[in-house]
């Protein structure tokens, strides 16, 4: 599976959003599309969604730690 990342989304926790989608994400959209694109909404939290269809998977929501960036999954 392909994982494309929005350019807002820092390189820091993409290793740590790559394991939580590939843990919760087993196969292809219905669609048959297997990229997933990763996006961050307006209010702050990211939207796991099929590259093509656009359909959302899940969302998850970041919270900022003296500096550090974690995923609530």
């Amino acid at each position: 599976m392909k994982i494309i990342f929005d350019p807002d989304i820092t390189a820091e926790i993409q290793p740590q959003l790559e394991q939580v989608i590939n843990d919760t994400i087993q196969g292809k959209c219905e669609c048959g599309c297997d990229e997933i694109y990763v996006s961050q909404t307006d209010d702050g939290m990211l939207d796991i969604k099929c590259y093509d269809c656009g359909t959302s998977f899940f969302e998850l929501e970041i919270e900022v730690e003296d500096r550090e960036e974690t995923v609530d999954s």
